[in-house]
């Protein structure tokens, strides 16, 4: 297999080559996910391992473990602050588990778009966060701007207005700024765990749930949920993680080599998750799930509104608050 980095051409056996180093002269760092192996982010880290190994002719070594092998995502968090997980790739939101402020990205409509949610993750307020957070914490952020894509609704009966969303019974992470931005917004919002979604739908438990497209279809809850509804009410990214004992245990051409593997994916990695998105869309339309678009405008004013009410209740910084209020337009 050949794979291709920017004009840089390396083949699988270049690859093995380099990763065949004795076992004296090789750092091998595994590198948890808990998404299945064909997903975007699994793909994008075992690209991003192979670009590491050509780029310090394999003295380092990622090992990827997809699937949540090494933990849940809370799991391999907390490893990573104790040094016992090496490194994790996965929504930068977890990290509010640690510096409330990373919670935001769960705060619907807090980005104006994709575009400019990415630019945030990537400059100077979330930066701070992450310098926080390797210092108090001991988890380091290589990167934070591998898209998610926007989260939409999917549900059992049309959700086509704001109005629709009073009394609806949808399934939000168990996570504070989830549940009460959609409690404000008239909702009965039920924190349930993933892997109990489709059950949770199929028995009328709940009657939506939110995601991005691609992750609606992979799950196959338009089989049961004939409506997706294009809110577009949030954008996270996902970050490349790392332990800060395990980082700073590492040669400076090492971590330089991760930062720039890391970077040099993200465009290829947007991409293929757009495309994703769009190809889901249009295959659950062929299956014939009900398309609806809504008026974005109004429903960024309708959440935004409330949006003081839940920087009090979570607890989010106020340089934080007012930063993202004069981004929006």
């Amino acid at each position: 297999m050949n794979v291709r980095f920017f004009g840089n051409l390396m083949t699988g056996a270049a690859v093995a080559a380099a990763m065949a180093l004795p076992a004296a002269a090789q750092t091998v760092l595994k590198v948890g996910l808990i998404d299945p192996p064909a997903h975007i982010d699994v793909r994008a880290t075992e690209r991003m391992a192979e670009r590491v190994a050509e780029l310090t002719g394999g003295e380092l070594k990622l090992e990827v473990y997809p699937a949540a092998q090494l933990g849940f995502a809370n799991d391999m968090l907390s490893g990573m602050k104790l040094g016992t997980i090496e490194m994790f790739v996965g929504a930068t939101t977890w990290l509010g588990a640690f510096e409330t402020d990373f919670w935001v990205s769960g705060t619907p409509y807090v980005f104006n778009d994709q575009d400019q949610a990415r630019a945030v993750h990537e400059g100077e307020m979330f930066q701070g966060m992450a310098d926080r957070l390797a210092e108090a914490h001991g988890i380091r952020v290589i990167a934070q701007n591998w898209d998610r894509g926007p989260r939409n609704f999917i549900s059992t009966r049309p959700v086509e207005t704001i109005e629709d969303l009073k009394g609806l019974k949808i399934r939000v992470p168990p996570q504070e700024s989830w549940i009460e931005n959609f409690k404000l917004a008239g909702a009965a919002a039920t924190p349930m765990p993933l892997s109990e979604t489709f059950t949770g739908l199929q028995q009328g438990i709940v009657e939506a749930t939110e995601q991005a497209s691609n992750w609606l279809y992979a799950n196959k809850y338009y089989t049961i949920a004939n409506n997706l509804t294009r809110t577009a009410h949030n954008y996270e990214e996902t970050g490349v993680m790392i332990a800060e004992r395990v980082y700073q245990s590492l040669s400076e051409d090492q971590r330089a080599a991760l930062a720039t593997a890391a970077a040099e994916i993200a465009p290829w990695h947007n991409e293929q998750v757009a495309q994703e998105i769009a190809d889901a869309e249009k295959a659950m339309a062929d299956e014939g799930v009900n398309i609806l678009d809504v008026d974005v405008a109004k429903w960024q004013e309708q959440f935004r509104v409330n949006f003081d009410q839940i920087v009090e209740i979570v607890g989010y910084s106020p340089e934080l608050a007012d930063y993202l209020k004069s981004e929006w337009k």
